[in-house]
């Protein structure tokens, strides 16, 4: 159990009694990471009870005791659903215990255990709480992790930088250039490096830059325009399950900006460095914010700048290993309100958008999270890239 004394460690740090890892046939995906045994099977319900200090209990129906005891905890276990409760009460600790819950599902990365089984909970007197940042804890990246995001950042940054080269090249050349065509040529790239993406590249021209995950596809795509913004969202990975993504979006405009275009960039531009400045005062001071915190100072800031209907996604997503969206905090206030803070040890993007019916302007950083505060990883874009 080598996961244990982080999982302590932070419940100690946040005055949890402790965490009770809760599953019926595997509707909880977190307990299979810490309860899953080989050959071993549970059909009722089961709870991991790991309290801040000691040894955890496993809880387990009476009829799978030796499943049960196959694993390397103590074993309780229940009968019918009038021991489980009479169980559940004796086992309270006496102080907040943390369940993979968030008040109103307003948190749903961590949301799992059904409702009814909160209200069980409280109906016998457990002070039910979220484990959102003790599952954090199992998110921080190991030096090795780290290094390899530097890799991917100085490649994606690489690749980013060829792709505004590759389309001047071309409409020096005399060429039309078209969103797919250029989607092709990154991942070209990105494949030569040995990199994995997940999925292609974002590649909008003009109005298809307005829709934030804009999918090019062959034959229904937009050659680029005089005028026209260049928005190119570009992200990938070393091909090992534990390597962490590198995230960047760079923007570039065929021609001069309208004042409209230019308008919006500094509204964004300005946006991500309040984010990042927000996050190292706060560091600075002892005081890590949580992800809605730096989305709501970036959201007001563009409401301010006449763009808040225009920002229609949160302002940044930790940086995962598998999926491109990580487990740590993400920055949002808006689709829903990450509680969680923005603590040592992982790496968040920074990437605040507006979204009009005529252009759109996304402008993402990478942003590694150290005790010092945030170090940006990748490229600061602080003009925009004329082709």
């Amino acid at each position: 159990m080598d996961w244990l004394p982080i999982a302590q460690a932070a419940l100690r740090a946040q005055g949890l009694a402790a965490w009770w890892i809760y599953d019926f046939r595997g509707n909880n995906p977190v307990a299979d990471r810490f309860i899953a045994m080989p050959e071993a099977h549970f059909s009722r319900r089961v709870v991991l009870m790991v309290p801040a200090e000691g040894t955890p209990v496993l809880l387990a129906h009476a009829i799978e005791r030796g499943v049960a005891e196959r694993g390397p905890w103590p074993v309780r276990t229940y009968a019918d659903r009038l021991a489980l409760r009479h169980t559940l009460a004796e086992a309270n600790p006496g102080g907040p215990v943390a369940l993979e819950y968030a008040p109103e599902a307003d948190l749903p990365y961590v949301s799992h255990v059904d409702a009814g089984t909160i209200e069980l909970l409280r109906a016998v007197g457990v002070d039910v709480r979220s484990s959102a940042e003790v599952l954090q804890a199992f998110a921080t990246w190991t030096p090795a992790q780290v290094a390899a995001h530097e890799r991917a950042a100085e490649a994606v940054m690489a690749v980013c930088h060829g792709a505004f080269d590759e389309i001047r090249r071309r409409l020096g050349a005399g060429e039309t250039v078209r969103e797919h065509e250029v989607q092709r040529w990154i991942a070209a790239r990105f494949a030569e490096r040995g990199l994995v993406t997940g999925h292609d590249a974002i590649v909008g021209f003009g109005p298809d830059a307005g829709d934030p995950h804009y999918a090019p596809r062959a034959g229904d795509d937009r050659a680029l325009a005089e005028g026209d913004v260049v928005l190119i969202d570009l992200w990938a990975k070393e091909d090992r399950p534990d390597a962490p993504y590198a995230d960047v979006t760079w923007m570039g405009v065929r021609g001069e900006p309208s004042a409209e275009i230019a308008r919006a960039w500094a509204a964004v531009r300005d946006g991500r460095d309040l984010a990042v400045r927000l996050i190292a005062e706060r560091v600075a001071a002892g005081d890590p914010p949580a992800g809605w915190e730096v989305d709501r100072a970036v959201r007001d800031h563009l409401t301010a700048a006449g763009y808040g209907d225009a920002f229609v996604h949160r302002t940044g997503h930790s940086l995962g290993t598998g999926p491109i969206h990580g487990e740590a905090a993400h920055l949002d206030d808006f689709e829903t309100r990450d509680v969680r803070r923005l603590t040592p040890g992982f790496g968040v993007t920074v990437e605040p958008g507006v979204y009009l019916p005529s252009f759109g302007i996304r402008s993402e950083l990478d942003v590694l999270l150290e005790t010092s505060g945030p170090r940006v990883t990748t490229g600061v874009q602080v003009e925009l890239e004329s082709v």
